[in-house]
């Protein structure tokens, strides 16, 4: 009995080694859950959210964040006219009378301590019913058609119920949802979730207003890996590699660089489905070290 006891015991020990060094690798993003390939018809949604440790969204910042929006938009759509894809990228967004938003309290009081506490794994559980809440109270105001005095769909409860209804109401072949919590002079972080999962669907919270920082998070969402120090990239050996090879990467850290100034790599363009090749140099990139994300 105590022999049966300590290998089952020594198995665990053995099973959460394994999931806690096993490598992350990208590629398992790339064509993935809701947002697959950056192409055709997609919409950005933002939904503006205040949290007690936040700074509250104003009028002008919420005007100001709508500009930024539609200016990470036209680089989206301009880099790929570039490249000759097919893609049509629209926006909208979710705010209440008289510019009123949703308050919901971050569960740790900041995107970064949330993700981190006490790890990656219930961080993202903790965000995931974070999310569901705003999406149900958003999903509150929509006006669902009715057929003989009957609505067609039920308001959504969720986020996937949002999405979905999103994809219905804008005929979005892609919906790249985005919880935006005003961090401005504030130190914090952006974050995507659920992009290498089918178990949820993918969501972004954005952090700061920068059209640089939008079209990063809508690019992690169709599987563009970060580039710099981020909680799914921490090998320093490979930060270093992009840092000096990808200088102007959208990727990079994004925090108060103009948009203009941004380059996509052929790394980011593979990830994101618009080519289907990698020059093995940078194969590396697509390798880092583990974090136990589902």
């Amino acid at each position: 009995m105590k022999l049966k006891l300590f290998l089952l015991i020594l198995s665990s020990i053995l099973l959460s080694s394994y999931l806690l060094s096993k490598k992350i690798d990208y590629r398992d993003a790339r064509n993935m859950n809701v947002c697959k390939t950056l192409k055709g018809e997609v919409l950005v949604y933002c939904v503006f959210v205040d949290t007690k440790s936040t700074l509250p969204w104003t009028e002008f910042d919420i005007q100001s964040t709508i500009d930024s929006l539609n200016t990470a938009v036209n680089w989206l759509n301009t880099k790929a006219r570039e490249e000759k894809i097919n893609l049509k990228v629209r926006s909208d967004y979710y705010i209440g009378q008289e510019f009123s938003t949703i308050n919901k309290e971050l569960p740790e009081g900041s995107v970064e301590k949330t993700i981190t506490t006490p790890n990656l794994h219930t961080g993202i559980i903790s965000l995931n019913k974070w999310a569901d809440y705003i999406a149900k109270k958003a999903g509150l105001s929509f006006n669902l058609s009715e057929k003989d005095g009957i609505p067609e769909i039920k308001n959504p409860k969720n986020k996937e119920r949002f999405v979905a209804y999103l994809r219905d109401e804008y005929k979005a072949e892609s919906v790249a949802l985005l919880f935006m919590v005003n961090n401005y002079y504030k130190t914090d972080i952006s974050l995507h979730v659920n992009t290498m999962t089918t178990s949820d669907v993918e969501f972004a919270i954005v952090s700061y207003k920068y059209p640089s920082a939008i079209a990063h998070s809508v690019l992690n969402l169709f599987g563009a890996a970060d580039l710099c120090s981020s909680p799914y990239r921490k090998s320093q050996k490979n930060i270093d590699f992009a840092t000096k090879n990808f200088p102007n990467e959208i990727m990079q850290d994004p925090y108060a660089k103009s948009i203009k100034t941004m380059e996509m790599s052929n790394f980011t363009k593979y990830l994101i489905g618009w080519t289907d090749t990698l020059d093995e140099k940078y194969s590396d990139l697509l390798i880092d070290n583990r974090i136990k994300i589902d």
